[in-house]
């Protein structure tokens, strides 16, 4: 259990630096500072192996900090959104999604953007910044895909250039793939290396039959990007050169050099406010240093000790930046070349298992060495109330709430804003009144995301039985922690629900707050519908086709994510997006079709869900196993001995079941897993299936047919026949 905070410190990108300092932190936290990382990215790529990657060395997980994995073990949030914009005199960001996040001190380590002011305003089409890179990757898995005869060029010759084009040419010779290679430099190849580095390299360019072009300006003039004063020879070109600051310094107060770069003092504060701190590529240091990450690598200890220190009142340290360090550039295939200052330089197959040697053992600090978190220390004088409702108090309440709007819907007397002590409500009389309540500890810990989703799981029975959502009462715990931090965390969850219920045109009318050990939610959802339109579960016919609308699989991911070294971040994100969609499109597209029987797939799982309407209707199904949709990874993480806790309770619905004997036990054990926010399935009848897949499709669902309904057979208790 987490102990009680009462300061925020955020941490803005996942970069060397911070990933590093995370680790730090976590193997001694700083009492009562609760951190968040913000990323727009659950992976965060290593630029040492990126060449390699791409060479076909590695693969993606192998060359990618998992940042879900890393917020787990070192007990930090993940927010999984880009910051916009900094306010750094409210202390305030604000994201992609549309939330604001509050801080009491920031560190930013956001890595830095090509410099593409030689292309104008407009990016020309053919043309990939090679950052940020989880961008570039999708368009290179793109370009590998359809691309079977082509002409690259790589723009800008140092380090990071000569290495991609070195990498892709290696790929091109692996798949045996015709295409037309240049690099070009605006001066010369590799400026600021040895001669001797730069021999060895240019040998390696002109093994792979590599065109270098020295000395050659790249613009865009005119719709065509021109080589000097010639037209550029590329269907593709990577862009490489200099970087600059991300646009989201230009949206902040921050104050930045003349590249847009966070200028720093030697202790990695910020000149603007000394509650905010940069490191790696985005800082501006009083002496310029080269964008590499051997120095954002460096600058971890400093950064985690100054934070630390910082956080406590002490004195500061400077961070020094190393004066000599090893540089090894990947030369296509498993083959380097290793320098460290001077003229002397050697390469060879040997440099390379050296360099991959150097580079596994940094991404194992990220995997198999990820650190313990050890327990923060408690405020040994905190107290909580139990008494009164637990509630908490009302300053962080009424801040929490002061920015709400919820969407109004007529017939509201006394609702959320009118502060009276309950809502009033006029009732349709030729409207029945279908009413729900969900309720549940937190899985994320991550406010904003998880109120989403607590809303659209308490909405999801609404539109199981057909019913347009009216209004809504919030049920909140909030952990204990600062009443300022408790107010953020309401402010935040209580957005992302709202922004979910407006969406729905459900109006939020009133609550119950009270603090404990751990955040929770759950929302009482009031909907309206006509008698004669409402679904119920009870009501499927043999010849009905099934159709289910989300995959399943949530159980297992969400468990995993308890598991941290068995959680991976890619999957966990897909897992994560798949709850926020919300059932309201499907209901929508099937509210005027012919739906014997729906019901939403929840705790119970799949098989569980599936005997209810069985036992309801009086019939039998048929369920083509291979059919049902899974979310990535799941049949592997059941294989590695991952199972939510409710997972055995709910295998005994396979005692319903025939046939399972010839179907995995990892795909029965998906078949019972728990869901959160699960789809909804629909009982329709078998001549209205195509037309019901259309009109989900139409709607933006994807709905996917997984069985019939059968006659009961009255001689055996079974109500599902697995395949």
């Amino acid at each position: 259990m987490p102990s009680p905070a009462n300061l925020d410190l955020v941490f803005v990108g996942g970069g060397h630096s911070h990933c590093l300092t995370l680790r730090m932190l976590a193997m001694k936290p700083i009492p009562g500072v609760r951190i968040t990382l913000v990323s727009p990215d659950p992976l965060s790529a290593y630029s040492g192996m990126l060449p390699g990657l791409i060479a076909g060395h590695y693969a993606l997980e192998e060359t990618h900090v998992d940042l879900y994995r890393l917020c787990i073990a070192t007990g930090a949030r993940f927010v999984q959104a880009a910051v916009t914009a900094i306010d750094s005199s409210q202390r305030r960001l604000s994201l992609s999604d549309g939330s604001q996040l509050d801080y009491d001190w920031l560190s930013l380590d956001v890595g830095a953007t090509p410099d593409l002011t030689p292309l104008g305003e407009t990016l020309p089409e053919q043309v990939v910044p090679v950052k940020p890179v989880s961008n570039f990757y999708q368009r290179w898995q793109q370009w590998i895909a359809h691309s079977d005869e082509d002409t690259l060029a790589v723009v800008g010759a140092g380090a990071g250039g000569t290495e991609m084009v070195l990498a892709i040419a290696e790929y091109a010779r692996q798949h045996h793939k015709p295409v037309s290679l240049s690099l070009v430099s605006g001066s010369t190849l590799l400026p600021g290396f040895a001669s001797s580095v730069r021999r060895k390299m240019q040998q390696r360019l002109s093994d792979y039959g590599i065109q270098l072009l020295e000395n050659t300006q790249v613009r865009h003039q005119r719709g065509v990007l021109m080589a000097n004063d010639t037209p550029l020879q590329a269907d593709q070109v990577l862009w490489c050169t200099g970087v600059r600051g991300i646009a989201l310094f230009r949206h902040s107060d921050l104050d930045c050099d003349d590249k847009g770069f966070v200028k720093v003092h030697a202790t990695l504060q910020s000149h603007t406010d000394p509650r905010i701190f940069a490191a790696g590529d985005c800082a501006a240091f009083p002496q310029p240093l080269p964008k590499a990450g051997v120095y954002a690598v460096r600058q971890a200890a400093t950064l985690a000790h100054n934070l630390r220190v910082a956080l406590q009142g002490q004195p500061l340290k400077a961070y020094r930046p190393q004066t000599r360090f090893l540089s090894l550039l990947s030369a296509g295939g498993k083959d380097a070349v290793a320098s460290r200052g001077g003229a002397l330089s050697v390469a060879g197959p040997l440099i390379w298992q050296w360099k991959d040697r150097i580079d596994r053992a940094f991404m194992d600090k990220f995997d198999r060495q990820l650190p313990a978190m050890a327990p923060a220390t408690a405020d040994p004088e905190a107290l909580h109330c139990s008494g009164c409702g637990a509630k908490v108090g009302s300053g962080a309440l009424t801040d929490a709430l002061s920015s709400l709007q919820p969407h109004r819907n007529p017939g509201i007397e006394a609702g959320v804003d009118a502060a009276d002590d309950a809502a009033v409500i006029h009732w349709p009389a030729d409207h029945q009144l279908v009413q729900s309540l969900d309720f549940f500890p937190a899985f994320i810990d991550e406010p904003y995301r998880f109120g989403r989703i607590a809303a659209l799981h308490s909405l999801s029975d609404l539109y199981a039985m057909n019913a347009t959502p009216h209004s809504a009462l919030a049920n909140i715990t909030l952990g204990w922690n600062h009443p300022r931090l408790q107010g953020r965390d309401m402010a935040r969850l209580m957005a992302g629900a709202v922004d979910e219920l407006n969406r729905a045109h459900c109006t939020l009318v009133g609550g119950h707050t009270i603090e404990g050990p751990q955040m929770a939610a759950g929302f009482t959802v009031n909907g309206a519908a006509p008698p004669d339109r409402l679904w119920h579960k009870n009501g499927a016919r043999p010849g009905d086709t099934l159709i289910l609308t989300k995959p399943i699989g949530s159980g297992v991911q969400l468990a995993a994510m308890m598991h941290g070294h068995k959680l991976r971040g890619d999957w966990l994100a897909t897992t994560l997006e798949t709850l926020l969609q919300s059932n309201g499109p499907a209901q929508q597209a099937l509210a005027e079709s012919t739906v014997h029987a729906c019901t939403d797939i929840t705790g119970f799982g799949l098989l569980g869900h599936l005997i209810e309407i069985c036992q309801q209707s009086q019939v039998s199904m048929a369920l083509d196993s291979s059919c049902v949709p899974l979310l990535p990874g799941t049949l592997e993480l059941i294989d590695n001995g991952v199972a939510s806790t409710l997972s055995e309770a709910n295998r005994h619905a396979l005692l319903h079941c025939q046939n399972h004997a010839s179907v995995s036990d990892a795909v029965l054990t998906a078949l019972c897993d728990p869901q959160t926010s699960g789809g909804l399935l629909f009982c329709v009848p078998n001549e209205d299936a195509k037309d019901a897949l259309q009109r989900l499709a139409m709607n933006g669902v994807t709905g996917c047919v997984i069985g019939k309904v059968l006659v009961k057979d009255e001689k055996n208790a079974a109500a599902i026949l697995i395949s």
